[in-house]
């Protein structure tokens, strides 16, 4: 009979310690999850703040375009606020934390099922922004560089990015050579609407990012 109950006690042991290796597991996952967060938060605005600086750059071409006051105008001048309209940035999430939890079979050892919908939720919404971020950057360089490459003189739109050519065509360093042309107005209309989708997108996944992080943080005090 002593020697059942040794075994019994053993056995409790056995599972208590078990117990805790996998609560530990899931505590330094979930913490290096929320440093994932915080990076992807930082990135996030960043991705904002890059698409907001593009949109006043779009903004200020379109009214180049439409009004008649730059007609005919050295295109170099406003070469600052047209700024580089080849411009790329991709949004790349942080996913270490969360493949190594696929990987480490982390997620069957959380109970709560909605807690484990709401990670695999936000790194779905990341995923969709990935993807719009690198579709833009595809339409800049089928639509936008097409147009700069080959229409334009960057010469002399940019001075210093060859400073041994002194001669160059007037025509090309002219407002007209973007105000005599609808399709790429189209282009930055285009660009317009995918730059604010991009902040909206963006956006969201920050609100998504924070509430993540409170659960996080309510989880692993429920959980101490």
């Amino acid at each position: 009979m002593l020697v059942v109950i040794g075994i019994l006690i053993a056995l409790q042991i056995n599972n208590w310690n078990e117990s805790n290796k996998d609560r530990e597991l899931v505590k330094t996952s979930l913490t290096s999850l929320k440093v994932n967060l915080n990076e992807d938060i930082k990135d996030l605005n960043k991705q904002i703040s890059y698409n907001k600086s593009l949109l006043d750059n779009i903004d200020f071409t379109l009214k180049l375009i439409i009004s008649p006051k730059f007609e005919n105008k050295p295109l170099s001048v406003f070469a600052d606020s047209i700024g580089d309209l080849t411009n790329e940035r991709l949004f790349l999430p942080n996913i270490t934390t969360f493949k190594s939890m696929e990987s480490g079979s982390i997620f069957p050892l959380i109970a709560d099922q909605k807690f484990k919908e709401s990670i695999y939720k936000y790194y779905v919404h990341l995923e969709k922004l990935s993807k719009i971020t690198n579709e833009n950057n595809l339409f800049v360089k089928k639509h936008v560089e097409d147009f700069v490459y080959n229409e334009m003189e960057l010469g002399t739109f940019f001075p210093k990015s060859n400073p041994h050519s002194m001669n160059r065509d007037l025509q090309l360093d002219n407002t007209n050579l973007f105000r005599n042309n609808p399709a790429f107005e189209n282009v930055l209309i285009g660009r317009k609407f995918r730059a604010g989708g991009e902040i909206y997108t963006s956006e969201n996944a920050i609100v998504v990012a924070n509430e993540l992080i409170e659960l996080i943080d309510y989880y692993l005090e429920l959980n101490d």
